[in-house]
């Protein structure tokens, strides 16, 4: 009999020694476990070219009211939106009416085709977004996308019977001062990829995480040395990244981006894989 063992026999009964047995399984599941890469993506103005809530917002007129518009600073943005869809059920905004103007957001140009060369080379794509689940669920599906997604994250929504849209918040956080109550996205990043890990065997070997505002500045803070944060030229995490350099240190590499084509370049650059896809992608059909 070997000197190390999992198992061994005792006046003919079957000893599990504990010790080695943990040594054992944690060997066969390091075994199991896939090196894969991620990639992580806001959705409003890095996805999509514009802001999925200000978009349907335009459909109050004349125009917001006050007492309404309040309702951002005293209770933050989701609440804030609640009302605005309770609004347009009020102005008998219908729900096709709602999901056509989502539909015809046009794309960041070159991001789907960014979005496709990603998947193609073996990334796993996540959204994590203050939008909500109507509106990325629309879109994406609209322009053929919505099966590449490993998971998004976002504020629940739905439509009632009546055509009322409803929201809720992701969840309700307090720990994060860089992120909203409702949405933490550096939490949110990291609780994905420890559970892919424990539950899926999956080890990602690198993280992209791709956005814009000032609420994309934590999940790129969580990245490490192996990682790539990407933020956008002329929006709200660069400007802040780059005027508080002393207090917010990423330890990733950082990278500059206008639109999905250089994000592209400088992405294939660092991990070396595929070119975008020749093909044409259609746009939904929208009014002129």
């Amino acid at each position: 009999m070997h000197a190390r063992h999992c198992a061994y026999q005792i006046a003919s009964k079957q000893i599990f020694d504990f010790t080695h047995y943990n040594y054992c399984f944690h060997s066969k599941m390091t075994n199991l476990v896939q090196p894969k890469r991620l990639a992580a993506f806001d959705f409003d103005n890095t996805v999509v070219f514009g802001n999925t809530d200000t978009v349907v917002r335009e459909l109050v007129t004349p125009e917001v009211p006050p007492n309404v518009q309040e309702l951002v600073k005293t209770e933050g943005w989701t609440r804030y939106m609640e009302e605005i869809f309770r609004l347009l059920h009020e102005k008998k905004i219908t729900r096709e009416k709602i999901l056509e103007r989502i539909r015809c957001i046009r794309e960041v140009p070159g991001f789907v085709r960014l979005l496709k060369s990603l998947h193609q080379a073996n990334f796993d794509l996540i959204i994590i977004s203050d939008s909500n689940s109507e509106f990325i669920r629309e879109w994406t599906q609209a322009h053929n996308i919505s099966n590449i997604f490993t998971q998004i994250f976002t504020n629940p929504a739905q439509f009632l019977d009546n055509g009322l849209l409803t929201i809720k918040p992701y969840h309700h956080q307090t720990e994060c001062k860089l992120s909203a109550e409702n949405l933490c996205k550096g939490k949110i990043l990291e609780n994905f990829i420890a559970t892919r890990e424990v539950d899926d065997f999956i080890k990602y070997e690198n993280v992209v995480y791709v956005g814009d505002g000032t609420n994309d500045i934590c999940p790129v803070m969580r990245l490490s040395e192996n990682d790539v944060g990407c933020a956008r030229k002329g929006y709200g995490m660069k400007r802040i990244l780059e005027k508080n350099k002393t207090k917010l240190t990423a330890k990733s590499k950082l990278i500059y981006w206008n639109n999905g084509f250089d994000l592209h370049e400088q992405l294939q650059e660092h991990f070396k894989y595929g070119d975008l896809p020749d093909q044409r992608f259609e746009s939904p059909t929208c009014p002129v």
